[in-house]
């Protein structure tokens, strides 16, 4: 799901291409939060929270 190029977006009503974004969370920046958003209204269409080293692990098998 979070390596969709397009989502269906409720605002817009349409499939529209897609932004992700992460950021570190923490003092030991142990975890990433994980924002996808509409690239046209900016709507939040998901969001999650994992352990940077599952976020490391799952880029490496890709």
């Amino acid at each position: 799901m979070l390596a969709a190029k397009q989502q269906w977006c409720p605002r817009c009503k349409r499939h529209v291409q897609t932004e992700q974004k992460q950021a570190s969370i923490g003092r030991q920046k142990e975890l990433v939060r994980i924002i996808i958003t509409c690239f046209k209204c900016r709507t939040t269409l998901s969001s999650k929270t994992t352990s940077a080293a599952a976020l490391e692990q799952n880029e490496d098998d890709s």
